[in-house]
């Protein structure tokens, strides 16, 4: 499962790594991305990349009130084309979102712990997403869900799901529409433990109202 993650890298950074031809939202550093929230995504339009604000929580195209419509904020990958929540998505609404980390709880105990998970060298990064269009209103809402896998090696002992980060390289294939099925589920395999870096974080991190680059600091390393 990811349900908080971080893109705290300036707009620059985001533009130069993902390259994006039509740039549709602006960016602030962001420490505690909470569901519901808008941040920036890449997604394909016209063959060209476009990076626009999208709400964090996945609304089907045929929910009939967004207000009350389940937020899916993560899609299994090992199902999302079967489910007919995401299978359309899937088939041809894919999309990057952009990271620098993410968010993970571990139960010790009563406790849940939560630890603070980066790729080294510290980078940005993408999760594979899927996207819809709800526009039931005059002015339409885009949505997005990043998909999960089964959790590596290092992972493991502190959460069994995990977003799937997509390699550079695999970002053209991933956003193209002529991608067939198959290889689009090769890349979604749950990413190097040897390119990981984990560390406990302040409890703070919990409420989606404290967005700090303090939260960021390490209590230990595991």
């Amino acid at each position: 499962m990811c349900g908080r993650y971080t893109l705290a890298k300036p707009a620059k950074n985001i533009k130069k790594h993902f390259d994006p031809v039509i740039i549709k939202c602006e960016h602030s550093e962001r420490y505690n991305i909470a569901p519901g929230q808008n941040t920036p995504v890449v997604m394909l339009r016209d063959n060209q990349r476009e990076l626009r604000a999208m709400r964090w929580g996945f609304v089907p195209p045929w929910s009939k009130n967004i207000k009350t419509a389940k937020i899916l904020i993560n899609a299994r990958s090992e199902t999302v084309h079967q489910k007919p929540t995401f299978k359309n998505s899937f088939q041809t609404h894919r999309c990057l979102v952009p990271a620098d980390g993410f968010i993970e709880w571990k139960v010790e105990g009563r406790k849940k712990v939560p630890h603070y998970i980066f790729l080294k060298p510290r980078s940005i990064f993408a999760f594979a997403g899927i996207w819809a269009k709800w526009d039931k209103t005059p002015s339409s809402v885009y949505s997005y869900s990043i998909l999960t896998t089964q959790a590596n090696t290092t992972l493991a002992s502190i959460h069994e799901r995990m977003p799937v980060i997509l390699e550079p390289e695999n970002y053209k294939l991933w956003l193209a529409s002529d991608t067939d099925g198959r290889t689009l589920r090769d890349l979604l395999s749950p990413f190097s433990s040897k390119k990981i870096v984990t560390y406990k974080i302040s409890k703070e991190i919990n409420s989606h109202k404290n967005d700090r680059n303090d939260l960021l600091n390490p209590l230990s390393f595991n």
